[in-house]
């Protein structure tokens, strides 16, 4: 089961960078479903998602090294290895969203230092410096805790980031970031419990064991802050197909399967389809509202409308790229960590 999983992994990650590559630098925007109105869609949702699964996974590596005693094994490196991986497809589905996305690399030559986004950017540098030091040096403890402590960083700018976003009212909610904190937790610890699995099923039952009950209670937090956040501000989402699709796939499903203890890591991946849904509801949302009256009927062109679709090539380079980074995980797992810790 697990090369078979490995192998399909394998081949919808090597699909969807084809399909980037060719989003990249050859179709360009033709083959998105944005318009005037809907200028962001289903890979900013998803590079929202990965970046807080990101910082989930390395608090869940910290949480794994403290029910150990303090010091990290082997699920610990694994769990940082698995932020590290989640942090680079995040950053590439941001890249590949671009248009010209080598001119992203800007934002560290000429930041505005009253930017959220710059704060972030500098912040995934020291997240990825503290990885390094955490995996190439003996000081594996300290960096562990910067690991942790860049992430809250880069996870709290991004959910200011939208959540202080005036312009969007669907958005602009205190709930906004809150939420993102508490999505980041489970997004990381169903990373962490999807990786660990694939990639050492006797270790992640030796030192995964508190990783479930974070898993539910953090997926548990998250349906309830969601609801709360869709009632108060985004009444848009209650209407939206994937937003309950996240509620089914997301919540109902992983938490009877956990309190079951069966699926082996399908309740993780569940769990991060589940979070993918909400995010692609939630940027969606924030768009389908007018933020002008009439601004909608002003206007008539296929590019001017509210609606969003992703389209095909979306759809391929976002499954291919979740994938992706669950593959590097366990593929560098398995070529970085030491054999002194299997």
């Amino acid at each position: 089961m697990g090369k078979t999983a490995k192998a399909v992994l394998l081949v919808l990650f090597v699909a969807g960078a084809v399909a980037a590559l060719g989003k990249v630098f050859v179709w360009g925007e033709s083959v998105t479903n944005y318009g005037s109105y809907t200028p962001w869609g289903l890979w900013v949702g998803l590079y929202a998602l990965m970046v807080g699964a990101a910082g989930g996974a390395a608090w869940t590596g910290i949480y794994v090294a403290w029910s150990q005693g303090g010091e990290p094994k082997r699920l610990t490196s694994i769990s940082l290895i698995a932020a590290g991986a989640f942090l680079a497809f995040g950053l590439a589905f941001i890249g590949t969203d671009l248009g010209k996305p080598m001119k992203g690399f800007m934002i560290f030559f000429s930041p505005a230092f009253s930017s959220k986004l710059a704060w972030a950017s500098w912040l995934y540098i020291a997240f990825f410096v503290c990885l390094g030091g955490y995996l190439f040096t003996n000081a594996k403890k300290a960096f562990m805790y910067l690991a942790g402590l860049a992430a809250v960083g880069f996870v709290v700018a991004e959910g200011l980031f939208f959540g202080g976003m005036v312009a969007r009212a669907a958005w602009y909610s205190l709930l906004t970031p809150v939420s993102f904190l508490v999505a980041a937790v489970a997004a990381g610890s169903a990373a962490v419990y999807t990786v660990g699995q694939l990639n050492n099923a006797v270790v992640f039952a030796e030192e995964g064991y508190g990783i479930k009950k974070l898993l539910t209670c953090s997926v548990a937090a998250v349906a309830v802050i969601e609801l709360v956040h869709a009632v108060t501000g985004q009444a848009g989402m209650l209407s939206s197909i994937p937003f309950w699709g996240f509620v089914v796939l997301g919540v109902v499903v992983p938490l009877f399967m956990l309190v079951k203890n069966a699926g082996g890591m399908l309740p993780g991946v569940l769990v991060l389809i589940g979070l993918a849904c909400d995010k692609y509801a939630f940027v969606s949302s924030g768009f389908a509202t007018e933020p002008m009256p009439g601004l909608a009927g002003a206007f008539q062109a296929a590019r001017l409308s509210l609606a969003y679709t992703p389209s095909a090539v979306e759809w391929v380079v976002a499954v291919g790229f979740v994938a992706g980074a669950i593959w590097a995980a366990d593929f560098l797992a398995d070529k970085l960590i030491a054999a002194k810790q299997a």
